[in-house]
């Protein structure tokens, strides 16, 4: 009987091929084997093991568990569509078709959930320090989840990341019943290893009682389309990091206390009533460590912040009445030095900001569609001079229009209010076609911004909605956009023309 040598491919699948009487696997170093390990499927690795007796040492030397669609079958996506595990499905919508890419779970869930209890089964090492599961699963496969986790949790696992969403391959609709957080699990053991976890579609209830001891250690928290119980997150004493995503709360309003907590995001979430879903608003934040902070929510009159070290900050102001409320609290913070603004609603020009943001340095302007607008908006960039008059340590904008298009019959306003600013050096506009208010902008930055060393005008912006981010142009402004700025501006006595740049 004649042993084999295992090789593994280019795409990770192994090819079997007969040698002499000897095991040369067991004779390479184990950081070569580790090696290997990491370019074998989940599949190709349980046949390996069989093959020679080197494999069974390769055990002990994987720390990190990681299954996907792709390290648990060991196919590449044309491989996959091919066998049917994906599917393209046309995706229409009010403006537009496309084609979305989906998991076919008829025929992936149970092989997918039979391999990875095979191999936890077969699995004999002693110390495991993450373990990531990224694939559609809810509480149909709650029992053996549960297993898996009493699993790692046994090894002094340090991360956990239970990615029920599937990514990038998703399903249009939620489970209708998620998989259920199984804190009882942790209160098992008086260990704290704990450090990092991030969940997805699941579902966070505090059971009464609950022992917090062994997520004392607990340092990042990612929870994203999660139905939770917010009293979870005042309990954690070492947090540094919170993102909350499209989480379906208990209440309209959330109230944050944390002495440790440095990067917050609370973005999209809401109270479900029936079928309808309300915003939910943060309403206090007592964190005096927080620098960072991306929110999506509601601006009250009667916010209370106290983040006296938050220097970084990212808003999508949906409602125009929550303009000025923004500005007067970004106003309070002595630190306030960076910020990302969404506006998804005209600004009116007359609105003046009357609080200085005195310490602002970076902003980054995000133009968006209203989300039931369909029709051309004609964006007041002018509104931007308001802001940059009340910023007067501004070095550095940014102004992107998302989905631009020309507006034919456009108003010239000229009655603008002079200003001077005497510190802004770097200013960009993107999502350019080549509309006159493009034109008013930059004669007006020009004019009255007194130390600035250029002004680019650029096509190309890009979505969030596009979860590649990938950057994006209207042909107008390669066909005639462009010359029609460059001509508008010869027409045009423009102070400090020579710093302008076009894409």
């Amino acid at each position: 009987m004649s042993d084999t040598t295992l090789t593994p491919n280019v795409t990770g699948n192994i090819n079997l091929k007969k040698v002499k009487m000897f095991d040369p696997i067991s004779q390479l170093p184990d950081c070569i084997l580790s090696h290997i390990l990491t370019n074998l499927s989940i599949k190709d690795f349980l046949k390996a093991r069989l093959l020679s007796k080197g494999w069974s040492n390769l055990w002990t030397l994987t720390r990190d568990l990681y299954f996907d669609i792709f390290n648990v079958f060991g196919y590449t996506e044309q491989q996959l569509l091919q066998k049917g595990y994906l599917m393209d499905v046309p995706v229409h919508s009010t403006f537009s078709s496309s084609i979305e890419r989906r998991l076919n779970l008829d025929i992936t869930r149970d092989p997918f959930v039979k391999l990875v209890d095979q191999f936890l089964n077969h699995f004999n090492a002693t110390i495991v320090d993450s373990f990531l599961l990224n694939f559609y699963l809810d509480s149909q496969q709650q029992n053996t989840i549960d297993e898996w986790l009493r699993f790692v949790i046994a090894r002094g696992v340090g991360r956990i990341d239970l990615l029920f969403r599937g990514s990038p391959y998703t399903l249009r609709s939620r489970p209708r019943r998620p998989y259920k957080f199984p804190f009882h699990l942790f209160s098992e053991t008086n260990a704290s290893t704990l450090k990092h976890l991030r969940l997805e579609y699941c579902i966070v209830s505090i059971p009464p009682n609950c022992n917090f001891i062994p997520f004392k250690n607990l340092s990042f928290l990612s929870l994203k389309w999660v139905k939770m119980d917010g009293s979870f997150i005042q309990s954690l004493t070492q947090l540094e990091e919170l993102h909350l995503v499209h989480c379906d709360f208990k209440s309209l309003s959330i109230m944050i206390a944390s002495s440790s907590l440095r990067h917050l995001e609370v973005t999209s979430c809401y109270l479900l009533f029936g079928n309808s879903m309300k915003d939910v608003t943060l309403t206090s934040l007592d964190c005096p460590k927080l620098t960072s902070l991306d929110y999506s929510g509601h601006f009250l009159p009667n916010m209370n912040f106290n983040t006296p070290m938050l220097n970084n900050i990212q808003l999508p102001l949906v409602y125009s009445g929550e303009y000025l409320n923004a500005f007067r609290l970004l106003a309070t913070l002595p630190k306030f030095e960076n910020l990302q603004l969404e506006i998804y609603s005209m600004v009116p020009t007359s609105v003046k900001i009357t609080q200085p943001l005195k310490h602002l340095k970076e902003l980054s302007l995000i133009f968006n569609r209203p989300f039931d607008t369909p029709r051309k908006l004609e964006f007041d960039l002018s509104s931007i001079l308001n802001i940059l008059q009340a910023s007067p340590l501004l070095e550095k904008l940014s102004v992107m229009i998302t989905s631009p298009e020309i507006i034919e019959n456009q108003k010239v306003d000229r009655d603008v209010e002079a200003f001077s600013h005497d510190e802004v050096k770097d200013i960009e506009l993107r999502g350019c076609v080549g509309n006159w208010y493009e034109v008013e902008f930059a004669m007006n930055v020009m004019k009255y911004a007194n130390k600035l060393e250029r002004i680019v005008l650029s096509p190309y912006w890009r979505d969030d909605m596009d979860e590649f981010l990938n950057w994006t142009s209207n042909p107008a402004w390669f066909q005639n956009g462009r010359q029609r700025i460059a001509e508008t501006l010869q027409n045009e006595e423009v102070v400090g023309r020579e710093k302008l740049v076009l894409i």
